[in-house]
C-alpha cells in the first residue's frame, strides 16, 4: 500500500485533493478492488476488461486510475505470467491510461492526466525492466501491447525511457529481437526504435551493435525497396538516425555490409515511370542517406574530413552516379522534389573530389545513337526547366564542377563554338545535336522574340562558372565573334 499511497500523494499535489468523490472514482476504484481481491478468475478478468474500457473513455477515470491503479497493474504483471488474458487485459489498460482523450469532453487546458500518467510509470526504472521482460513472453498480444506501451512512454518521456533502457541489462537486446517477429510486431518496434535512436549516441551504438544494419536493410528487401509501402520509410529513418553526425556507425557500416544495399534502394524497379507518393518518401530519405554520408560527421569531429572523403569515393565506385543521374536527370517524369535532391547529392558528390568531377565530366546519357554528355543534360535542364528550384539545383552542379578545377572549365569553354548562321535561330528543340558549348551560346543569344530574357539570364549563370578565377577561359571568350540575334541590334544608334 506504500506504493499506492505514493502515486496518490504526486497527483493529489498536482490536482488539489486525492478524492473528488465522483462515480467514476468510485467506479474505477471497486474495479481495480475486484481485480486485487477478487476470487473467481472470471470476475478478475472482467473487471480488468471493464476498466480497460472506462480508463479509454474517460479523462476522470484516467486520473483515478493514475491515482490508484498502477501498483495493481503491475503486480499482475509481475505475479500472473500465467494468466494470459489477465497479462493482456492488464497491458491494454495500461495502454488507455496513457493514450490522451481528444475527445469534446475533455477538458481543454490544465495537466492531461495521459501525461500524468506517463510520468508516474516512467519513474520507476523497475517498471521498464518489468515491461521489457515481457517482449520474451510467447503470446503475440502481450508483446504487441507492451511495445505500444513502451512508444506511449517514448513519446510523453523520451530522456526517462531513454536512460533506463540504457541500465537494463540486455534490454536493447530484447527490442532489436522484436525486427524478427511476425510482421505487425516488427513494425511497431520500428517505430520505436526510431523515436530511441534520435539524439541518443550511446543507443544509436548499442543498436548497431546488436546488428541494426543487417536487419534494416533485410526488410527493406523484404519489403520491395523503394516501391515498398511506409515500412521502408520507417527502415530507412532508422537508418539515417544510425548515421546522421555519427562517423563511427557511418564506417561500420562501409567497412562491414558496403554501400551495395543502399544503392538497391535507389534502383528504379517496375516501371520507371510510376512515382506513387510513398515511392517518392522512400527515394527522398535514402537521398538523405547519401547525403548524411557526404557529411561525414560533426563538424568538431577529429578525422570527419577523411571520413567523408572516403565515403564520397566508395560511393562512386559502388555506381551512385548513375543513380543519381537517373532519378536527377533522364526521368523527368520524377516528382520535382526527387530529381532536384538528387542533383543537390551529385553537387555534394564532386565537390572538392577531383575524382568524382571527373567521373561525372565522362558520364553519357541516353541510348545509341542519341547518347550525349551528362553535362549536357544538366546543362538543357537549366535553360529549359519551368521550375527555379530544379534550375537552382543544375546550376549548383556546374558551381561545384568548375570551383578550383581549371581543367574542367578548360574542357568546357574548349567547346565555345558558335553555330553557323543557320542554327543561331534554330528553336531550342535543336539543342540536343548541339556541343556544351554551342548550347550555352545559343541560350546566351536568344532574343525576346525568340523565348525569354530568361533563358539568357541562365546561360549567363553558367558561364560565370566557366570563367571564375580563369584567365585562360576568359581570354578564350572574349575572342569569340557573334551575330547580333535581332535587327534591331545590328543598325546603328539613331543619335
Amino acid at each position: 500500500m506504500d506504493l499506492m499511497s505514493g502515486y496518490k500523494g504526486v497527483v493529489g499535489l498536482v490536482f488539489g485533493n486525492e478524492s473528488s468523490g465522483s462515480s467514476e472514482d468510485s467506479y474505477v476504484e471497486r474495479l481495480l478492488d475486484r481485480i486485487s481481491n477478487g476470487v473467481l478468475a472470471e470476475d478478475r478478468r472482467t473487471a480488468i476488461t471493464e476498466l480497460q474500457s472506462v480508463v479509454a473513455e474517460s479523462h476522470s477515470a484516467q486520473l483515478a486510475f493514475g491515482a490508484m491503479g498502477f501498483p495493481v497493474l503491475l503486480s499482475v504483471l509481475k505475479e500472473e505470467r500465467d494468466d494470459v488474458e489477465m497479462v493482456r487485459g492488464a497491458l491494454e489498460t495500461l495502454v488507455s491510461a496513457l493514450t490522451p482523450i481528444n475527445h469534446a469532453k475533455g477538458p481543454k487546458n490544465g495537466v492531461q492526466p495521459a501525461l500524468m500518467n506517463t510520468d508516474l510509470l516512467s519513474r520507476e526504472a523497475e517498471s521498464i525492466s518489468l515491461l521489457l521482460s515481457l517482449l520474451s513472453e510467447e503470446d503475440f498480444y502481450v508483446r504487441y501491447y507492451t511495445l505500444q506501451l513502451l512508444t506511449a512512454l517514448l513519446a510523453n518521456s523520451p530522456n526517462r525511457l531513454q536512460e533506463a533502457i540504457l541500465t537494463i541489462p540486455r534490454g536493447m537486446t530484447q527490442l532489436m529481437d522484436m525486427l524478427m517477429d511476425r510482421e505487425v510486431i516488427r513494425n511497431e518496434a520500428l517505430l520505436l526504435l526510431t523515436h530511441l535512436t534520435r539524439e541518443a549516441e550511446e543507443i544509436q551504438k548499442i543498436v548497431v551493435f546488436e546488428g541494426a544494419f543487417e536487419k534494416i536493410f533485410s526488410i527493406i528487401k523484404e519489403e520491395g525497396g523503394s516501391e515498398g509501402g511506409v515500412v521502408v520509410q520507417d527502415c530507412v529513418e532508422l537508418l539515417n538516425n544510425l548515421l546522421r553526425n555519427n562517423a563511427s556507425n557511418q564506417v561500420l557500416l562501409r567497412e562491414t555490409m558496403g554501400f551495395d544495399p543502399l544503392m538497391s534502394i535507389l534502383k528504379l524497379r517496375g516501371s520507371t515511370y510510376k512515382f506513387t507518393q510513398q515511392k517518392t518518401i522512400n527515394l527522398l530519405s535514402a537521398l538523405e542517406t547519401i547525403s548524411l554520408l557526404m557529411m561525414g560527421g560533426p563538424e568538431t569531429e577529429t578525422g570527419k574530413d577523411a571520413n567523408r572523403l572516403t565515403n564520397k569515393t566508395v560511393l562512386v565506385q559502388k555506381k551512385v552516379l548513375d543513380h543519381l543521374l537517373m532519378l536527377g536527370v533522364e526521368s523527368q517524369w520524377a516528382p520535382i522534389a526527387v530529381r532536384c535532391e538528387a542533383l543537390r547529392c551529385i553537387c555534394d558528390l564532386i565537390s572538392g573530389h577531383p575524382k568524382n568531377r571527373d567521373a561525372l565530366a565522362s558520364k553519357v546519357l541516353g541510348e545509341e545513337p542519341q547518347v550525349e554528355p551528362a553535362l549536357n543534360s544538366i546543362l538543357r535542364i537549366i535553360l529549359r526547366t519551368s521550375s527555379m528550384q530544379e534550375f537552382v539545383a543544375a546550376d549548383y552542379v556546374f558551381k561545384s564542377f568548375c570551383e578550383k578545377n581549371s581543367d574542367g572549365q578548360t574542357m568546357l569553354a574548349s567547346t565555345l563554338i558558335p553555330q553557323p548562321q543557320s542554327m543561331t535561330h534554330a528553336p531550342l528543340e535543336e539543342d540536343v545535336n548541339m556541343s556544351f558549348g554551342s548550347m550555352l551560346l545559343h541560350g546566351l543569344t536568344t532574343s525576346e522574340n525568340d523565348g525569354d530574357l530568361e533563358t539568357c539570364c541562365r546561360a549567363a549563370s553558367v558561364l560565370s562558372h566557366v570563367l571564375k578565377d580563369n584567365i585562360e577561359c576568359k581570354e578564350r571568350v572574349l575572342r569569340i565573334e557573334l551575330e547580333p540575334p535581332n535587327a534591331f541590334l545590328r543598325s546603328p544608334l539613331s543619335h
